[in-house]
């Protein structure tokens, strides 16, 4: 029955709670109170840290988009964004550093995902009902939110939108993939011929073997789970949140 419910900690923390909030059937409003790694959603939303003792401040309550993935075996809400493949594995080598911070800790965390070995067979990837062409690819992003793991991967992403802002990578060599990596931390907009972006509200991909896959940092699964099917779908202005002056919205 409590009007706000808030989230101290990073996105996984703030992931649980939204997830338990729309699990609920309330409509308590969501605040994140941001003290973990990245922050990426409290950075969408506009709540720097250190925003709750601004007494004076303007914190509006909005309602956001969320997203459903499921797949054999599992459903799961997240609020900023989920990722199949090379992104997922980035979440796993993550777990595995524990020292490092930010911007530091998610760089590692490429570099080591960079050097496991990757399958090169077609994925197929339909983007609202309509099938892409399939060809080997290295990850797909499902976007809410602009930033994951403190790189900006969607620059143009809106939390209320209506849509998922969709990324897609063919197989970059490692080279290519730190060629990019400046760009991604600047917030810079991302250009490549093997990477293409859209928008859809529902996304369907098969990939061609087990893909480990996050959603908002959390681990949905991991390439020895089995999981090679996904289903993404947008639930429009589905959460009351608190936000601050840079919320990234319509």
């Amino acid at each position: 029955g409590w009007p706000i419910i808030a989230a101290a900690g990073g996105d996984g923390t703030a992931h649980e709670v939204a997830s338990g909030i729309l699990d609920s059937g309330r409509n308590p409003t969501l605040a994140v109170i941001p003290l973990g790694s990245a922050n990426d959603y409290a950075v969408a939303l506009g709540l720097v840290p250190g925003w709750w003792a601004n007494t004076a401040g303007d914190f509006p309550v909005r309602r956001v988009d969320v997203g459903r993935v499921s797949g054999p075996g599992f459903g799961r809400w997240f609020i900023n964004g989920a990722g199949v493949g090379f992104n997922g594995q980035v979440t796993v080598e993550s777990r595995k550093i524990k020292r490092l911070r930010g911007l530091m800790l998610y760089g590692l965390a490429v570099w080591r995902a960079l050097g496991v070995p990757r399958t090169n067979g077609p994925w197929t990837v339909e983007v609202d009902g309509h099938c892409r062409a399939a060809r080997p690819l290295m990850t797909v992003s499902v976007a809410l939110g602009h930033r994951e793991g403190n790189f900006t991967l969607a620059p143009r992403a809106k939390l209320d939108d209506g849509f998922f802002d969709v990324v897609e990578a063919g197989q970059l060599t490692a080279l290519e993939v730190l060629g990019l990596l400046p760009r991604l931390a600047l917030g810079g907009e991302v250009s490549h011929p093997k990477v293409w972006q859209g928008q859809a509200k529902t996304v369907h991909l098969m990939a061609d073997s087990p893909m480990a896959a996050h959603a908002d940092g959390e681990m949905l699964c991991e390439s020895g789970d089995g999981t090679r099917e996904f289903f993404f779908e947008l639930v429009p202005r589905r959460l009351a949140v608190l936000t601050g002056p840079g919320f990234r919205g319509s």
